[in-house]
């Protein structure tokens, strides 16, 4: 039971004023994977705070979930990837004003007898359907020329339960985000395939349009971009090693025995979204027959936000 001697009427103020600061906020829709990694260094090193940026951060485990949030105008900014961010405009139209660098490894569980890629026809991959795992997926099943129809994708959205499960032999096969591949790896599974760095990047963040009117927001996400190109700067030297590890720990749930031996991947600096990786996705999605009818490439790119 919780007693106050206050009078309703600055009770109720006491909470209008908390909707009004939380309305101030940026909320940003994230997932434990390395794009971002920044995110939650900058929100623990104080970065946010030296930018006069409060960021409230949504934390999801599967990319659907991060789309929800942005549909139903929970989330200001949101962690996604151009494959997707193209299908929410069937519910909302989002524009991508950030993209990062995000590898994908197709990983096979140790004691399974898998070390080639040619290995995986009539085998099972997870993957999350509709994003850049898939696609990942199957780039990687013809250039091993094996029959799309002859591997078996079980839709797994969790980036984490998919890592466990391929770590426990529950799957033959599993698409990867960073550090689980690197985790993984270093469990004694086996690295068959990984997206290099001059292929298509799809990884980006995304701003609701209705946003890009609200002259405050807009410039919360020009500060929420130079929080990000610090953080990374900040990660690549090295600097709060420890408060990387509790991150990698308490966020990604690496365990502690694997954390200090875990090489994070250099983070690349963000840069604009590339015009032939939103051609690809689009021609991809309409090769499958799920380009929303009423996307036009030119305006999804379209932003008022830049990077610098």
């Amino acid at each position: 039971m919780l007693a106050s001697c206050a009078h309703k009427q600055e009770a109720m103020l006491s909470v209008q004023e908390d909707k009004k600061a939380d309305s101030l906020a940026l909320h940003v829709a994230l997932m434990p994977t390395l794009g971002c990694l920044p995110i939650y260094y900058a929100e623990r090193t104080g970065i946010a705070d030296s930018l006069n940026l409060d960021i409230r951060l949504l934390r999801y485990t599967a990319q659907m979930d991060i789309d929800t949030a942005i549909i139903r105008s929970h989330a200001d900014v949101a962690y996604t990837d151009i494959i997707r961010a193209i299908r929410l405009t069937d519910s909302c139209f989002v524009s991508p004003f950030l993209a990062t660098d995000e590898p994908l490894t197709l990983v096979a569980p140790k004691g399974k007898r898998i070390s080639k890629m040619r290995q995986m026809s009539e085998k099972m991959i997870a993957i999350c359907r509709l994003c850049a795992t898939d696609y990942w997926c199957e780039k990687m099943l013809d250039s091993a020329k094996i029959s799309q129809d002859s591997v078996y994708r079980p839709q797994i959205n969790d980036v984490k339960l998919r890592s466990k499960m391929l770590c426990t032999g529950l799957l033959e096969g599993a698409m990867l985000e960073e550090p689980y591949a690197s985790w993984a790896v270093m469990e004694g599974n086996k690295k068959l395939l990984r997206t290099k760095e001059n292929s298509p990047q799809f990884a980006v963040w995304v701003i609701a349009d209705s946003l890009q009117k609200d002259k405050r927001k807009t410039e919360q996400t020009r500060k929420f971009i130079s929080l990000y190109k610090a953080a990374v700067e900040n990660i690549n030297k090295g600097l709060n090693p420890d408060t990387l590890r509790s991150i990698l720990i308490k966020e990604y749930d690496i365990p502690e025995s694997i954390v200090d031996s875990l090489q994070i991947t250099p983070i690349k600096q963000p840069f604009p979204p590339k015009k032939e990786d939103v051609e690809e996705a689009t021609n991809w999605l309409s090769s499958r027959g799920f380009l929303p009818k009423k996307f036009v490439s030119d305006q999804f790119i379209n932003t008022t936000i830049s990077i610098k």
